[in-house]
């Protein structure tokens, strides 16, 4: 019982060391998901380093690309589509935990009606008693 309990911690743990630029989150995947079937999704985007279907409990997985950008494009392309019987949730991963059972990392809450991500832009800045510019980090939302 032990060895088992130990087994399960350490393939736990092995998705949260991936890349988190290039970690994908993809959730309501049902109890049957299929490695093999989200490989082939996934892989039209660009190549994998790793595919990690949760099995207790089911429901979701991890992809990891080699490109954070070839992850970008497949969260875009799949978030909603059709995978292992189910129309699947597919976010970039926030590197975080959830509470149910200590599982996850899964993505920030629902698609739509979310509050958009802040990206830093740098905008010039006049200082009043020099013509020198400078620069400062602002953040749009």
């Amino acid at each position: 019982m032990f060895l088992s309990t130990l087994f399960v911690g350490l393939t736990m743990s092995r998705h949260r060391e991936w890349e988190l630029s290039c970690k994908v989150y993809v959730g309501n995947l049902g109890n049957n998901a299929s490695k093999h079937e989200l490989e082939n999704a996934f892989s039209k985007y660009g190549p994998l380093r790793n595919v990690w279907v949760a099995r207790n409990p089911p429901g979701f997985a991890f992809v990891e690309f080699e490109d954070p950008r070839d992850a970008e494009d497949a969260v875009r392309g799949l978030d909603g589509t059709r995978c292992c019987g189910e129309r699947m949730r597919v976010e970039m991963s926030n590197g975080r935990s959830r509470n149910r059972g200590g599982f996850g990392g899964g993505g920030g809450g629902g698609g739509y009606g979310r509050r958009p991500r802040s990206r830093p832009l740098l905008t010039p800045t006049l200082p009043h008693h020099s013509p020198d510019i400078s620069f400062r980090l602002v953040y749009a939302t």
